[in-house]
């Protein structure tokens, strides 16, 4: 005999808690082992590609200030330079690094030199976000070093990841391309956000990469 009325109802909330309860049962061992796999070849394939550049816009806020603008990376072996053009507080900015040091260009034409990246981009520009973790953050890539949490889908895409006192979030991946990139990353430390959106991501090819 059919439930009608309270108790159709019931049925229905006890079916509805059961198919919740399976959706969010945890990812099994051997799952799991699949995922770091797949997000391990993954890895593989975009750090054989040295040179790349993406182009997007930035957003920083520190919980009191912030801004946006448009901001493009390029990345070399040995060397990184990074252009923004916007508010951010101190409107445009070049920065440049290698193995000699870091530069910092203002729009007003004012230089600082530093040791490092981070140390530049913290003492100049208020980062607090490590450069050096960020330009494997942006990729979609744990960055060297320990980490407190990695969520990795069943494709092999970082989802989430928390490294260095850094909760990020990965959006958007775009697969039209051999190599799959993240297009949305939001980074964040208390009162402190990094958001990233890609417009256009440029990869080389392991073999035609520039020395």
């Amino acid at each position: 005999m059919r439930p009608s009325g309270p108790g159709r109802a019931l049925a229905g909330l006890f079916l509805l808690v059961v198919v919740s309860a399976c959706s969010t049962t945890p990812v099994t061992t051997t799952a799991q082992d699949a995922r770091t796999a797949l997000y391990q070849a993954r890895v593989n394939e975009i750090v054989s590609r040295k040179n790349w550049e993406l182009q997007g816009r930035l957003a920083v806020n520190d919980g009191k200030d912030g801004g946006s603008g448009n901001f493009n990376w390029t990345r070399k072996p040995g060397a990184t330079h990074m252009d923004f053009h916007g508010a951010l507080g101190r409107g445009a900015w070049r920065l440049d690094a290698d193995d000699e040091g870091a530069r910092l260009e203002m729009a007003n034409g004012e230089l600082t030199r530093a040791a490092n990246v981070d140390d530049l981009a913290q003492q100049q520009l208020g980062w607090q976000i490590p450069v050096n973790a960020l330009e494997w953050w942006v990729r979609g890539l744990e960055a060297p070093g320990e980490s407190q949490h990695m969520e990795i889908d069943d494709r092999g895409l970082l989802v989430r990841l928390s490294q260095f006192g850094w909760d990020i979030e990965f959006g958007r991946y775009d697969d039209s391309d051999v190599v799959v990139l993240p297009y949305k990353m939001t980074a964040r430390r208390k009162d402190q956000t990094v958001k990233l959106a890609v417009r256009r991501w440029f990869l080389s090819a392991p073999r035609n990469e520039l020395q």
